[in-house]
């Protein structure tokens, strides 16, 4: 679990670019999550990355991050494998306007592997955003070494070892990773590993657990329609009372 990189951009800076875009009609979203060894996060449409948010190579600290995002946004997260002790994916994320909060390990999460070993984008640069555009259009085709969005592996949750307990993330959440290339098929978080680097994992704001990929959904489209169908199903149960 070596700290290869250093962090490129705080969660400040990355809260001010993105609340400046003046999104209309966005949800307020926080993000708090780390990554094992490195990641960098955006966010984006269902066909490429838009806008860089932050970066960190330090795992034992958990970054938060405040933006708004409309329904038909995306969130990105690239990172790679470490190749000697462990790796892992750590976070939860708030609908604060639905209340409405998710985990890491949540089935609405994809994850694939770009075969790409090095020159992962880790930065806002237009490159960086073109590459990652490129792999992103690549897996909504099948294409990649991993054919496509898959699903994740999870393993321990946090405070498990070797990590022990991050703070800023409630402990239900569970570490992941992509169980493909040599890694662990039953816990690729454990023992280093090449799971066909570079990786991306990737949720919709729209999605919920009946519809992971979070398409196809009637405006207003959020990760709160959950709770607004609990909202209507508890209002016809008082008109039938009345």
């Amino acid at each position: 679990m070596k700290n290869k990189i250093t962090r490129w951009a705080t969660a400040a800076a990355a809260t001010a670019a993105l609340l400046s875009t003046g999104l209309a009609q966005a949800d307020a979203i926080r993000v708090s999550m780390t990554v094992d060894n490195s990641y960098a996060l955006y966010t984006g449409t269902v066909n490429g990355a838009t806008q860089f948010v932050g970066a960190a190579g330090v795992w034992e600290t958990v970054e938060t991050y405040n933006f708004n995002l409309t329904s038909d946004a995306y969130l990105y997260v690239v990172t790679a494998s470490d190749r000697s002790t462990a790796q892992g994916f750590l976070g939860q994320f708030e609908n604060l306007t639905a209340g409405y909060k998710f985990y890491s390990h949540d089935p609405q999460w994809q994850v694939m592997a770009t075969g790409l070993g090095s020159n992962a984008p880790y930065d806002g640069t237009q490159a960086a955003l073109d590459l990652l555009s490129t792999e992103i259009q690549d897996a909504n085709g099948g294409g990649n070494q991993s054919n496509g969005w898959k699903n994740f592996t999870a393993g321990g949750t946090n405070g498990t070892a070797p990590w022990g307990a991050r703070a800023g993330i409630d402990a239900a959440a569970r570490w992941v990773w992509y169980a493909g290339g040599n890694c662990n098929a039953t816990n690729p978080t454990l023992g280093g590993c090449d799971a066909g680097e570079w990786l991306v994992f990737r949720i919709a704001v729209a999605a919920t657990p009946d519809n992971p990929t979070g398409t196809q959904l009637p405006e207003p489209a959020s990760l709160g329609l959950v709770g607004l169908g609990l909202l209507a199903a508890a209002g016809a149960v008082r008109r039938r009372r009345a």
